[in-house]
């Protein structure tokens, strides 16, 4: 345990892929949809953000992300990308073909396998998956915290190349459970 008496906990950041091309070039499948100027905008200043705010995002001791795990998509690829090269390539982006249309449990089975060295990471995927993610993480909004974070969430929706931040009350990511998050705060564009 760490000197302060307080358990570790993880942070989970929750992001949207950015604005897309509404068809694949060349006849292309939907996989191969790239980032519109809108979609590497965005990404780009998120990353920009991420690498200069202090606190990040202003939320106060929330480490910024230490390794990204992706969709296999163009376009997730694309954002993963763009916000790890304006964070001054200090992300690691780990990409995996299966996050492509997941549901939840293939995304928190991702999670759960992050090295616990890592204090902090980022998700880029689909919705409605990362949305879902970050409502079971909550909880069911049973309590008052819960219900305000699901709140929160619906409230912003999750556009293209949103940001939904957790701070998930584990010590160890394979103890990632429905409930055991909190947000500690979500964005959308402009950043």
């Amino acid at each position: 345990m760490p000197k302060s008496g307080r358990a570790p906990v993880r942070h989970l950041w929750l992001l949207r892929h950015g604005k897309a091309a509404s068809d694949a070039p060349w006849g292309g499948s939907d996989r191969e949809r790239p980032l519109t100027a809108r979609g590497r905008r965005d990404a780009s200043a998120l990353g920009r953000r991420l690498a200069t705010e202090q606190p990040v995002l202003a939320l106060e001791g929330v480490p910024r992300p230490a390794l990204a795990i992706c969709s296999a998509a163009v376009r997730t690829r694309q954002t993963a990308d763009l916000v790890a090269k304006a964070m001054g390539g200090r992300l690691p982006v780990d990409t995996y073909r299966s996050l492509y249309d997941a549901g939840t449990d293939v995304v928190l089975g991702y999670v759960c396998e992050i090295d616990n060295a890592v204090e902090s990471a980022l998700v880029v995927g689909h919705n409605p998956t990362m949305y879902q993610v970050a409502f079971e993480l909550v909880g069911d909004g049973d309590d008052d915290r819960s219900a305000a974070d699901r709140a929160a969430l619906e409230s912003h929706r999750f556009p293209t190349c949103a940001l939904a931040v957790l701070t998930l009350d584990v010590q160890a990511w394979e103890d990632i459970t429905p409930g055991c998050g909190a947000l500690a705060g979500i964005f959308k564009p402009p950043y």
